[in-house]
């Protein structure tokens, strides 16, 4: 009988042919970089490696974690999105279209508001100014 607590057995190769997939993914994208299991965390990450030997792979950066093994193509396109080195250049434009589109937005609205300000004071003035005009002589229109 199966109890919520106990762990379902896996293959030991089903696991790590997905990860060698998307390992093979990510050595093709950029040969310094690896996928594994970061022992830290229990996360599955893309490293970036900090040399070629198994005694340096302790050093090796993680880059992205995932809570389980992604698709590859997951993994490529998080990957891609996320690598300022070759889409840096797409990443700024972005920025920037994003920025100026804000900047417009607040241009627009500030513009509006003082508009809005000017009829207040232009319609403030002229209520000071009739304030002020003597008011006729009722008798002397009635002539």
């Amino acid at each position: 009988m199966h109890t919520p607590n106990e762990k379902i057995w896996v293959p030991e190769g089903f696991s790590h042919r997905q990860a060698g997939a998307v390992r093979k993914a990510v050595k093709e994208y950029d040969a310094n970089l690896d996928f594994g299991k970061n022992e830290r965390t229990g996360q599955w990450c893309i490293f970036l490696r900090q040399g070629t030997s198994a005694a340096t792979s302790e050093n090796d950066l993680p880059i992205l974690g995932f809570n389980d093994i992604p698709h590859p193509d997951d993994a490529l396109r998080r990957l891609y999105q996320s690598d300022a080195l070759r889409t840096g250049h797409e990443i700024q434009q972005k920025m920037e279209r994003h920025n100026a589109s804000l900047q417009r937005e607040k241009d627009e609205a500030a513009e509006q508001a003082s508009a809005e300000t000017a009829e207040a004071f232009d319609w403030g003035f002229r209520q000071l100014w009739f304030s002020k005009l003597p008011m006729p002589d009722m008798g002397m229109l009635a002539r």
